[in-house]
């Protein structure tokens, strides 16, 4: 067994003994990231991570027997004093999903840094949440004042729902409209399946196709009844080079869901066996990955929209049949090919995604325009309309 398998063996020994629900147990959101900090690093010094932690909470506790309110004790210690912020220069290193790495540096992404925030914040015996909006992660909580965020990437600024929904669409390049239930808490589960994902995308970007598998294992343990991780197990086989496990995966999401993209990931099996056993989808292992600026995403659609409108025409004029079965296959690999050398991600049959670095622009044939996003966890089901 590998290091790498013996954390996801730990993680999922965890994920099966806590609650992870809402409110959280006592060690469940931060002993399962100190799990994912090993993920990163298996040689990570957890008890260095942990110790670290007490001694943040101890300052605020200490601040706040001295008559500091507990949000200003908080903001002080954490940001004045040891300057927690964001890491803009190296924001999708893996490292940055390690709140070990984030502890001992200063730098992290938002969900990593906000964990910290919180962990300090119970530990000092104040009532704060993790809220995971579309491609950003902040704080809230009854500690905070009514209708305010703390943002702990923005060095622990405080903004109100107008101001999140703006930094929102600051990220995805537009203006969004964000619902209610967008700043609603999430549970320990749904930030560490964000963490994961995070994780899996970091690696996945840098072609370390086994280490993502290995996110996706953690994460799938932490909902093992969710179907859409055997289409993402799937995929991430496919580009693993490893097409006879990956079939099975993507039909027994096709025979367990009944979401949008079934039908499109159908087509795709069609496709992948007709293939050689052990084929990957054409040229996707030599594609230089992209992240796309939502101008750069709609500047590219005419493009991935022209040569799908005609793969698609050309496919329906075929008839089914063994006769021409070949020539349907050919037409999608060549699809496959032409939209994938443009650095655009197939996740089914005409349907694409565009990795914002933060999230997915998603497009399904034969929509016009390029009007949706969302979350590397969410998939397609959870699409929200940019505006």
């Amino acid at each position: 067994m590998t290091d790498r398998d013996f954390v996801v063996a730990r993680f999922r020994s965890f994920a099966a003994a806590s609650e992870l629900g809402e409110p959280p147990g006592e060690d469940d959101l931060f002993g399962g990231a100190l799990l994912i900090a090993q993920l990163v690093d298996p040689h990570e010094d957890l008890g260095a991570a942990r110790e670290r932690v007490e001694a943040l909470a101890t300052r605020v506790r200490e601040a706040r027997a001295g008559g500091e309110p507990a949000l200003d004790a908080l903001r002080r210690v954490l940001f004045a004093e040891e300057g927690l912020r964001g890491d803009v220069e190296s924001y999708d290193d893996p490292g940055n999903s390690s709140v070990g790495r984030v502890l001992a540096t200063g730098r992290g992404m938002p969900i990593t840094l906000s964990i910290v925030v919180l962990e300090v914040a119970r530990q000092a015996g104040m009532d704060l949440d993790g809220v995971g909006l579309p491609g950003h992660f902040v704080i809230g909580g009854a500690d905070l004042p009514p209708g305010q965020f703390l943002d702990p990437f923005d060095g622990g600024s405080l903004h109100d729902r107008e101001s999140a929904a703006r930094r929102v669409g600051a990220i995805f390049g537009a203006p969004v409209g964000l619902p209610d239930e967008a700043f609603l808490p999430d549970s320990p589960r749904q930030i560490l399946t964000r963490m994961l994902f995070n994780l899996r995308r970091s690696y996945e970007r840098r072609d370390r196709f086994e280490e993502a598998l290995a996110a996706l294992d953690c994460a799938e343990a932490l909902d093992p009844g969710d179907p859409s991780y055997l289409r993402e197990r799937g995929l991430l086989l496919l580009r693993c080079g490893r097409t006879p496990e990956a079939i099975p995966s993507l039909e027994a999401y096709v025979a367990a869901s009944t979401g949008e993209d079934v039908e499109a990931v159908g087509k795709l099996i069609a496709l992948l066996r007709q293939q050689a056993p052990d084929a990957e989808l054409p040229e996707e292992a030599a594609i230089e990955k992209r992240i796309f600026t939502l101008e750069a995403a709609r500047g590219l659609l005419p493009e991935v929209r022209e040569i799908t409108s005609a793969a698609a025409a050309r496919y329906a004029q075929l008839s089914e049949g063994s006769e021409t079965e070949e020539e349907r296959q050919e037409v999608v690999r060549e699809w496959i090919r032409r939209v994938t050398s443009l650095g655009v991600e197939i996740k089914g049959l005409w349907l694409v995604d565009f990795d914002s670095g933060a999230g997915y622009y998603c497009w399904k044939y034969p929509e016009q325009s390029l009007e949706y996003f969302h979350g590397y966890e969410e998939g397609f089901s959870g699409r929200l309309p940019l505006q």
